[in-house]
């Protein structure tokens, strides 16, 4: 089986789980405008919700105007989100197209996701403007936004008809998911083949991969791993300080091109499986895989920061970042969309697959607030200097 297969493979048992999902989920394509309104149930007339309807179109539109009168939308990510500045350019294109603005959007990247939510989360208790106007964080770093109290929540579905399936929102509305991603393995084609493919994270230990192998320097899920309901602690700790000593150093998980060179072979665990299969498009010797003692699927998600320059042309963002429009510029720049939409490639993906041995565990912000914050956020911290040591 070859590896894209592997991986898709790999979520195929999510699929069963998340197609009820996928067709309770409204649609999220067409221009912003008032929803209309929905059929009246039982014993209800078609009056009773159009003052909601008109609501909601009332609030949508005050959240244009105050865009308007911003003028600007300032984001940092790192250049492997969103598509990076290409990709931005284009969603900000039919940004602006979609509500019938002339807002100035300007990218840079920026710092990995970790260090963002701590730069945010330190300028929004000092009481300053955040340097960015919207944060993108995966589950755990998303924890660490909610506990410092530094994102606005958000009555989505009040006013955002794009956001109205409450499995698209976490943490009171501090955060929107938009992006489904899978944790694996990327690895060089040209430098491991036939039985040198890792398919586990266990296969990473062995002889031959010493010195060939990178990690990220935030240890990017295992301290997911070490949560009970997977790995556990002392496996987690035992197996990450292995890796350590096997690895040849420490990478962000959009610089692909280092495994391309062939600086390191291997990288583990790799954020999603965006950046890999965007350079294998455009022929790089990559690939990615699932490994199967650790298959996650993960949301991506985004919120608006209390200090927020210009939080209603955030807001904009986020409800736009969800129309089938923006799906697919999202997925034609990095290979991912959110598998709950309609029309969704990644929901695709995991219909198209109906027998497969993993059962990946669904990470949300929802399952990391059921822990023990602090006791994960310590795991985390120990991970990080296990790993580090020595690099």
């Amino acid at each position: 089986m070859g590896s894209r297969d592997a991986l898709r493979a790999a979520v195929g048992a999510l699929a069963a789980l998340v197609l009820a999902a996928c067709a309770a989920s409204p649609s999220a394509s067409g221009p912003a405008r008032p929803a209309a309104s929905a059929p009246a149930a039982a014993g209800e007339t078609g009056a009773a919700s159009a003052p909601a309807a008109a609501a909601a179109s009332a609030a949508l539109q005050a959240v244009i105007e105050g865009a308007r009168k911003e003028g600007q939308l300032t984001l940092i990510w790192g250049e492997g989100t969103m598509g990076g500045h290409e990709g931005v350019r284009r969603l900000a294109e039919g940004y602006n197209k979609h509500y019938g603005l002339n807002v100035n959007v300007q990218f840079t990247p920026g710092a990995s996701m970790p260090q963002m939510v701590g730069r945010v989360a330190q300028e929004v208790q000092a009481g300053r403007p955040t340097a960015t106007d919207l944060v993108v964080a995966y589950a755990s770093s998303m924890l660490v936004a909610a506990q410092a109290n530094a994102l606005e929540p958000v009555e989505w579905a009040s006013w955002a008809p794009n956001v109205q399936d409450p499995q698209l929102v976490t943490g009171g509305g501090i955060g929107v998911a938009f992006q489904s991603s899978l944790a694996g393995i990327s690895y060089n084609t040209s430098r491991l083949r036939g039985d040198l493919v890792p398919h586990t994270l266990q296969d990473l230990l062995k002889p031959e991969y010493k010195g060939r192998v990178a990690s990220t320097p935030y240890a990017a899920y295992f301290d997911l791993l070490s949560t009970d309901e997977l790995w556990g602690r002392e496996r987690t700790f035992d197996y990450v300080s292995r890796l350590a000593e096997q690895a040849a150093g420490l990478i962000r998980c959009n610089e692909t091109e280092r495994l391309i060179s062939g600086e390191f072979d291997a990288l583990a665990l790799d954020c999603s499986q965006s950046d890999t299969f965007k350079a294998k498009a455009q022929g790089a010797p990559l690939d990615y895989v699932v490994p199967t003692d650790a298959p996650l699927l993960l949301y991506l998600y985004i919120g608006v920061p209390k200090t927020a320059p210009h939080p209603n042309a955030a807001k904009l963002w986020v409800n736009y970042l969800l129309s089938r429009e923006a799906q697919d510029v999202l997925y034609e720049s990095n290979f991912q969309d959110l598998h709950l939409l309609p029309g969704s490639k990644t929901r695709n993906d995991l219909a198209a697959v109906e027998q497969a041995n993993l059962k990946p565990t669904l990470i949300t912000l929802e399952f990391l607030q059921r822990l023990d914050e602090q006791d994960f956020l310590a795991r985390r911290a120990r991970i990080q200097e296990l790993l580090t040591r020595g690099q």
